[in-house]
């Protein structure tokens, strides 16, 4: 070998073992905020359930949603880990009613399919039902809601480009990412 390639070899090892120390200088250094927990599992009871849970309040309830032979229905499963029977929202005349928000109180949010084959939003507050549409939509789903009964989702104006928007003290507030094909 020749010296200028023995001379070459030499740097290339002293840099592998200079950067090296340092990639665990700066690995160390790195935020542990990217590790995740596993708090608890639950499942919807019942066999053949696909269960997917969607938020969750400071009470430890959690909203979501399950799918059984093709029907999709929303449920809360409580802090102490018994859950409600299936949510459906009484319009709903396609087997399709998810839970996607729920607050402090109680209150459930979320969408339906409707008999125009539509998504149409719901609240659920101490067991009545509230429908919940943005005007002249053809699509509205409510995806959360906070303890002062604010809200938010996205809609289809018709278009099929969906629009976010957010609803503060009953005035609606829509929405949209430039160049986005859709915001939620």
């Amino acid at each position: 070998i020749s010296i200028m390639k023995t001379k070459q070899i030499l740097n290339i090892i002293l840099a592998v073992l200079f950067v090296f120390p340092l990639m665990g200088t700066f690995a160390q250094q790195a935020p542990s905020s990217g590790s995740i927990e596993v708090i608890t599992t639950f499942d919807y009871p019942g066999t053949g359930n696909a269960t997917l849970p969607q938020k969750i309040n400071e009470r430890g309830d959690v909203v979501g949603v399950f799918v059984s032979s093709g029907v999709t229905r929303a449920f809360v499963r409580f802090s102490d880990g018994s859950f409600s029977p299936p949510i459906v929202a009484p319009n709903d005349t396609a087997g399709f009613t998810e839970g996607r928000g729920i607050n402090n109180s109680g209150t459930v949010n979320g969408d339906y399919v409707g008999s125009d084959g539509n998504l149409h939003g719901f609240v659920l507050s101490s067991g009545t039902f509230t429908d919940f549409n943005i005007p002249g939509a053809l699509q509205t789903t409510l995806l959360s809601i906070n303890d002062a009964g604010d809200f938010t989702g996205d809609f289809d104006p018709g278009s099929g480009i969906f629009q976010a928007w957010f609803s503060v003290g009953g005035i609606v507030t829509s929405f949209s990412v430039p160049g986005a094909l859709s915001t939620f």
